[in-house]
């Protein structure tokens, strides 16, 4: 339903009883009386402090809807009569409404339009039961196997008897609103992620079931003489070995819970400094003063999440005079609170050991509307698409965490293979002669101590499929490509009716520009009204502006989209501003 542009006709602030009244319809509608208080996440969204509007909309097709807000992010929308929850309610109230789940790659469908096929749904069961006890319309989430959080909202074609009796074949659920759609990005300043909410059910991947005929699948009287030797070394051992000996097989048990924690914050921000130390050693003018050194060099290589307060340094300079006590800088106090590093050790050994990594983060920058948005992740004025994430689980979290990568931490799949990559790199895993992995405690912890040597691309996907996939919104980066050749915006003029001259524009579809948010910049920027007119013989739309601001336009899209000058045509169009007389 919100798949493409809908057009905004009202956004109305709800009065004191007009916002009591939408709570109670809420409460009333999904059986939520009881949780009346204020702490309830339900009535927070209907807080004293939180400022609810009334937004009318007209969808593609036309259709009127009107959208309920709470400090601009949408929380319900009305059709037919009936409230409906957005994804942003659902991650706050998990149970407001019955979740059906679906596999990880069925998402991005639903996000092309397509509705939740009954082949697709994963249930507990085969019976009549494992259907709930659902009516034909009834509201209901759709969530993934690998994440909780709901994916899409819509409403059950059938009955829970119905849908049992379809014999696997017909429509479940007619999708209205799904994750990555415009009404999720209403409001670019409070767009959110998909957030990571636990495992709904584990589905067995193609590395859980070994090719036939592998030499992995063992014939069944080795394996029962295996446990038999097994069964017979345990007893022998039960019986001889007592008091110390009992005391150290209890240690032993430990220690592998001990090694499945992730690291401390105190481990990561040492690792921090020393990679700092390492990338930008040689570089560092010294002296250098402790309030810079830190925020410049160290702070950057830190893993988000992490602070220094959440360590047991708690403040940066108790952490720098830890640094120098273990002789790795020199810190010297000029004079009372200035502190500054005279010199730096790059010759200690713990700064020889560490393997250095280069941490990838995306550029903070402010566009025209005044929001702030993180580079390519969420950039509200360039075309988002859905991109596959992978989140670090507790089972892959000692693997990362050399890296300095948090537990829950989203990768992207290229970021995933440098890191497989430097991992086999830094412990010289790669065998010289086979080209195969020689799989240490860590990796065996993932793969199974059953193989040792693994090839590097099968390595990858096995950690893949063991992370928790999740999906993101991502802005598309650069310019697409036709025929070899990169494509470039034009900027053209030309004369209407009444000799109006108006500023043409194409091509900006092509640098992944969303173009209705281009064309409100420009009506804010240059106070002209905007069209989109089809051009014959184009797939493409072009912009209309009112005037001659081909000036404005270009300095536009070179400053704010960074659009290389060298793609954009047409400045010898501009207006030219006239000379002033001397007097």
């Amino acid at each position: 339903m919100f798949i493409k542009p809908f057009k905004i006709k009202s956004n109305i602030l709800v009065t004191g009883s007009e916002k009591k009244r939408l709570r109670q319809r809420v409460m009333a509608q999904f059986n939520r009386v009881d949780e009346e208080s204020a702490t309830s996440p339900l009535a927070e969204l209907f807080g004293n402090r939180a400022k609810v509007c009334t937004v009318k909309i007209i969808t593609y097709h036309e259709e009127p809807i009107t959208v309920y807000t709470s400090d601009k992010r949408p929380i319900f929308f009305e059709l037919s009569g009936k409230l409906l929850p957005t994804v942003y309610t659902l991650w706050s109230c998990p149970d407001l409404v019955p979740a059906f789940t679906t596999h990880a790659t069925v998402l991005p469908k639903l996000a092309n339009g397509a509705d939740l096929m009954i082949p697709g749904v994963v249930k507990q069961g085969t019976n009549l039961a494992s259907w709930g006890r659902h009516q034909k319309d009834d509201v209901v989430a759709v969530n993934l196997t690998s994440n909780r959080a709901a994916v899409g909202v819509g409403l059950l074609a059938h009955s829970s008897s119905d849908l049992y009796m379809c014999g696997g074949h017909g429509v479940c659920v007619r999708m209205m609103h799904v994750f990555g759609d415009k009404l999720w990005g209403m409001e670019p300043s409070v767009c959110q992620q998909v957030p990571l909410q636990g495992t709904v059910v584990s589905v067995p991947t193609d590395s859980d079931f070994p090719p036939l005929g592998s030499e992995k699948v063992k014939p069944a009287e080795d394996c029962v003489k295996e446990v038999t030797k097994s069964l017979a070394k345990t007893a022998v051992s039960g019986n001889e070995e007592s008091g110390s000996e009992g005391d150290e097989t209890d240690e032993e048990t430990q220690e592998p819970d001990e090694e499945e924690k992730p690291p401390n914050p105190d481990d990561l921000i040492k690792g921090a400094f020393l990679n700092a130390l390492k990338l930008h050693g040689k570089k560092i003018t010294l002296p250098l003063l402790t309030s810079t050194f830190y925020p410049q060099y160290v702070q950057p290589e830190i893993p988000d999440g992490i602070e220094m307060k959440k360590s047991s340094f708690k403040k940066v300079g108790t952490f720098l005079k830890r640094m120098a006590e273990e002789g790795i800088i020199e810190i010297k106090e000029e004079k009372k609170g200035i502190e500054k590093v005279t010199a730096i050790n790059l010759e200690h050994p713990a700064v020889l050991s560490f393997y250095p990594y280069k941490v990838t983060k995306p550029s903070v920058e402010q566009d025209a509307c005044g929001t702030v948005s993180t580079g390519a992740t969420s950039n509200p004025l360039l075309l988002t698409q859905m991109t596959a994430m992978y989140a670090v689980n507790e089972r892959t979290a000692k693997l990362f965490g050399c890296f300095n990568v948090a537990l829950g931490t989203a990768l992207d799949l290229t970021q995933v293979r440098n890191y497989m990559r430097d991992y086999v790199g830094r412990n010289k895993l790669i065998n010289p002669v086979t080209k195969l992995v020689t799989l240490d405690e860590t990796l065996q912890g993932i793969c199974g101590a059953s193989e040792q040597l693994v090839a590097l691309p099968d390595l990858t996907e096995t950690v893949l499929n063991t992370m928790t996939s999740t999906f993101e919104m991502r802005s598309q980066k650069g310019a697409v490509t036709k025929g070899g050749k990169r494509a470039v915006i034009h900027l053209t003029t030309a004369t209407r009716s009444g000799n109006k001259k108006v500023t043409l524009i194409s091509n900006l579809a092509d640098y992944g520009i969303n173009v209705n948010d281009f064309a409100k910049a420009v009506k804010l920027g240059a106070a002209a009204s905007t069209t989109m007119t089809e051009v014959p013989g184009s797939k493409g739309e072009q912009l209309m502006v009112q005037g001659n601001h081909v000036k404005f336009v270009f300095e536009l899209l070179t400053t704010t989209y960074q659009v290389p000058k060298a793609c954009i045509t047409g400045l010898e169009f501009a207006k030219e501003q006239k000379k002033k007389k001397k007097k």
